[in-house]
């Protein structure tokens, strides 16, 4: 696959994890018992956050990275996982809707930041 083919899918990806939080945060803040939506939220989510490592692993590939990851990678990483616990985060903390779309925004731009610069 061409290098912009598995970047339009990585952020399709993108796309896909942050709606599902987002419909987490406010499926858990209209019902917090369980839902049918919420569900598919979380499988939106979950689902997205494989996209997202796949793609990024053979975007790293298609760059030439081979076995020493570079730092703004390990930081990408770490990300993932913030990401990952998120919806977590979303479901139990409802009340605090406006923070975690802070939080979600912040995690978004330092990811950007990251692979656009690659500073380390």
């Amino acid at each position: 696959m061409s290098y912009l083919t598995v970047k339009i899918i990585h952020l399709t990806g993108l796309a896909l994890t942050f709606m599902g939080l987002a419909g987490v945060l406010g499926s858990s803040a209209a019902a917090p018992a369980a839902s049918a939506p919420r569900r598919l939220f979380m499988i939106c989510h979950g689902l997205g956050l494989i996209v997202l490592l796949l793609t990024g692993f053979i975007l790293a590939l298609q760059l030439g990275i081979g076995k020493n990851l570079p730092g703004w990678i390990w930081g990408k990483m770490v990300i993932w996982l913030l990401v990952g616990a998120s919806a977590v985060v979303a479901r139990r903390l409802y009340r605090f809707q406006i923070q975690i779309l802070v939080w979600f925004l912040i995690l978004v731009a330092v990811a950007a930041w990251l692979a656009l610069y690659k500073p380390f």
